[in-house]
């Protein structure tokens, strides 16, 4: 893979503006382009900083349900075009009443995916009337170890098995989660080896292109609108990060990206909130 050659700023239809990037895809085939972004492109660093090791941050009790992936605009109904009533910020708890179905703000106009999951349409009605879209609530099931963990002076850090298809969150020698995904395709495999969250990394939204990934059109052609929960692991655009656009049925059995760690929705929140600037990613057969 092709290093990437542009940082974007650009402003979420979900949420005050956020740092976005574009990077690589485990896209399928690329369809309709969407309009390009406005924002000027900011050069990337020639050489990176120090990584400072991961801090500890508090346990998530179990059965809460949070926002994730940075402040969230609350909305007077299930759609981006109902009025702003007010902002939640990163890790607020949430009091959900109910599951409702609204606008696909994840999709939106894209045509060229062959599967829309249905969780893409999830909106949250709060106890108080309110609407949030449900891919920035994090739902913490009963019996599922924190990803806020406490590591207690050991080491948090990410195991990825590209001939299991599994991504496990580790502390110390321990798995405290594991999820199944989808790697680098043999065309583009996932870089094997030690690598660590890159510390301008991490980007709840973005929009992914292969142009802006380094690659021509005769190697690759997509475009990725609203990627969530992106870490990137090194300089070349390889990440762990949600995908969307792949059915189900690929994750822990298929490799099928161009050369990122693809995850199904709590799995990408999960690592979202276990990861940090620094922390070790390895990848290996």
């Amino acid at each position: 893979m092709r290093p990437v050659t542009s940082r974007l700023v650009l402003v979420s239809a979900l949420a005050p503006p956020l740092l976005l990037l574009a990077a690589c895809s485990s896209a399928a085939p690329a369809g309709t382009a969407t309009a390009a972004p406005s924002d000027t492109p900011q050069p990337i660093p020639a050489t990176t900083t120090p990584r400072p090791a991961p801090t500890a941050t508090p346990a998530l009790a179990e059965g809460a349900a949070i926002v994730v992936g940075g402040d969230l605009r609350v909305r007077a109904a299930p759609s981006t075009q109902a009025p702003v009533v007010k902002t939640l910020n990163d890790h607020d708890s949430v009091q959900i009443a109910a599951f409702v179905e609204g606008e696909n703000v994840l999709v939106g106009s894209q045509t060229w995916l062959s599967t829309i999951p249905p969780w893409t349409r999830t909106w949250f009605r709060l106890a108080d009337g309110t609407f949030v879209y449900a891919a920035f609530v994090f739902l913490s099931p009963p019996g599922e170890q924190s990803p806020l963990t406490d590591p207690r002076g050991e080491e948090k850090w990410i195991d990825v098995n590209v001939t299991t298809q599994t991504a496990s969150a580790m502390i110390g020698a321990r798995a405290i989660y594991t999820a199944s995904v989808s790697s680098g395709s043999p065309q583009f495999p996932s870089p094997i080896g030690t690598h660590a969250i890159e510390q301008d990394g991490r980007l709840p939204v973005e929009r992914m292109t292969a142009t802006q990934a380094g690659y021509n059109p005769a190697q690759a052609q997509y475009d990725v609108e609203r990627v969530l929960f992106t870490q990137y692991y090194d300089r070349h655009g390889d990440a762990l990060h949600l995908n969307y656009w792949r059915p189900a049925e690929v994750f822990g059995h298929t490799a099928t990206s161009h050369g990122c760690v693809g995850m199904q929705l709590h799995d990408a929140q999960y690592f979202w909130l276990f990861g940090a600037p620094g922390m070790r990613v390895e990848i290996h057969a």
